[in-house]
């Protein structure tokens, strides 16, 4: 099934999250690395020399009224400039400091972008694979999230993006949601049934993510635990990323082999 215009919108924001901002040029060109594009995506458009996916997210742009506008409250998007710019939001709205990434943050996340590759979005099946406990347990933080941004931005709720829902591990973390500064706030969630000492498991890719932040305050693991399924509430363990490389040992259980050359 075709990619829509509003799940385009969502996956720039993954996108965004990367790069900082980017113009439709470099959207075009970058946007398969977090969607997986399907055939009907990449079917030829019948009135423009390109494929339809590319059609569409020139229509995001063109099919917008303002000069300026913002989606989400996570980024914007600014006519003015051409092509067209797409860039991160930081701050709150709730105390009016939501404003355009600046451009030492952009390199920065560059920086941090070309040290992680991150996998394409599945929009279809990747759901299938996520367990029901680590699907409830996401969903508990994403309501505690929301109640936590409440006692300090209300009218900022609305940023918190649930990734693991379209994308598995694809990024390295589960959730974005937000500092009390406005900063992105990355989560990765992990749950068990069992007590605080029960072991969880981490991809490569989540724990690349990790290493990376290790010395920011900007990624943390939410150590859900004691989990009800039937009342879906547990307790929550908050790590930084400095924190489980301190105080957690990783432990290779499984490999992957290919034929040698």
């Amino acid at each position: 099934m075709a990619t829509s215009e509003e799940e385009i919108r969502k996956g720039v924001s993954v996108l965004l999250n990367q790069y900082g901002s980017l113009n439709t040029t470099e959207v075009k060109k970058l946007l398969e690395t977090v969607i997986c594009f399907d055939a009907d995506d990449t079917a030829p458009s019948a009135t423009r020399s390109e494929p339809l996916i590319i059609q569409r997210i020139g229509n995001v742009v063109s099919h917008q009224q303002e000069d300026v506008k913002t989606y989400f409250d996570t980024y914007q998007i600014d006519k003015t400039k051409r092509p067209a710019q797409w860039s991160i939001l930081k701050g709150l709205k709730s105390n009016n400091t939501l404003s355009v990434i600046s451009e030492e943050e952009i390199n920065q996340r560059k920086n941090l972008r070309s040290q992680f590759s991150t996998k394409k979005i599945d929009w279809i099946g990747l759901n299938e694979n996520h367990s029901e406990i680590g699907r409830l347990g996401e969903e508990f933080v994403i309501r505690y999230e929301t109640n936590r941004i409440l006692s300090f931005a209300p009218q900022d709720t609305n940023r918190i993006l649930h990734l693991s829902e379209e994308q598995g591990d694809g990024a390295g973390f589960d959730i974005i949601s937000l500092n009390n500064d406005g900063k992105d706030r990355y989560i990765e969630v992990k749950t068990t049934r069992n007590n605080l000492d029960t072991p969880f498991y981490m991809t490569e890719n989540e724990r690349k993510f990790f290493h990376l932040h290790e010395n920011q305050n900007d990624l943390f693991l939410y150590r859900v635990f004691n989990f009800d399924k039937r009342n879906r509430k547990g307790e929550i363990k908050k790590i930084s990323a400095s924190e489980l490389f301190k105080d957690y040992q990783f432990d290779p259980i499984s490999y992957k082999v290919t034929k040698k050359p």
